[in-house]
């Protein structure tokens, strides 16, 4: 038995067993087909089939897949978050039961959506990657939001406020003395891969004001993680100026996150 953290993120897939901390491209492509020239398969070329479908994933979809994407938005409720799972619990866990803690973004953080996700995951999969079918069965799952629950990450108490940039979203978290704020709590509709902007400052002030029109306040103490922290950390200083990266690696704050939250549910 496994109990892990997944972030199914639309740029990359992580999986953290507090121990092993495993990424991959999200990238699925459902147009299998015959290839002629096939080399050693790499760490990610990951060829799936699953309920009767059969396709690409990981870093074969971004090179054999003609139609491959990743599919991002405000929700993972949707057939692709629950293929990035599964290639994830079969590649890199071992047994066939799983616990697991997934994420969610806080603007569709509701009992409906985190619903959907719980019936679209809990039960008995069988998957094939690259010719070896395994069974999975999770047994339990449950939803975090995402971004805020990286807050938990955090050192110190009072107001903290976290801001989660992905590739498809941006999550703005509260937490005043480590217990969530749903009021200083919400989300942006874009992220770094959806935008259109090609200035990335341009981004990082929209992102800024956001927070200052959701009532933080400059003084306030901000972490950033997510694969845009980084490249934004300086234009958010600009109104945030204790502004700060979550972790060393802040793309993967939400995950280790979701970790700890299987780790105390679970044990």
């Amino acid at each position: 038995m496994s109990t892990v953290g997944i972030d199914a993120g639309g740029d990359s897939t992580k999986i953290y067993d507090g121990k092993f901390l495993q990424r991959f491209p999200s990238s699925i492509g459902y147009d299998w087909r015959e290839r002629n020239l096939i080399q050693q398969q790499g760490e990610h070329d990951f060829e799936w089939e699953y309920r009767g479908q059969k396709g690409f994933a990981g870093t074969l979809a971004l090179f054999e897949s003609d139609c491959a994407e990743s599919r991002k938005g405000d929700s993972k409720a949707h057939p692709d978050a629950l293929l990035r799972i599964l290639i994830a619990l079969h590649q890199f866990t071992d047994g066939i039961e799983h616990k697991i803690v997934v994420g969610q973004p806080i603007l569709t953080h509701t009992k409906e959506e985190k619903e959907l996700i719980k019936e679209m995951v809990i039960g008995r999969h069988e998957l094939s990657v690259n010719g070896r079918s395994k069974i999975l069965l999770i047994t339990r799952c449950e939803v975090a939001a995402e971004g805020v629950t990286a807050g938990l990450l955090a050192p110190g108490a009072g107001t903290v406020r976290v801001i989660d940039i992905g590739s498809g979203t941006v999550n703005f978290g509260s937490l005043i003395d480590r217990k969530f704020n749903d009021k200083g709590s919400f989300t942006l509709s874009n992220g770094m891969e959806t935008i259109r902007s090609a200035d990335p400052s341009a981004f990082g002030r929209q992102i800024a004001l956001k927070a200052i029109a959701g009532g933080w306040k400059s003084e306030d103490a901000v972490y950033l993680c997510g694969g845009g922290a980084g490249l934004l950390l300086e234009v958010v200083q600009e109104y945030f100026h204790r502004a700060q990266l979550l972790t060393v690696e802040p793309v993967t704050a939400n995950v280790r996150a979701f970790y700890e939250i299987a780790r105390k549910l679970y044990g």
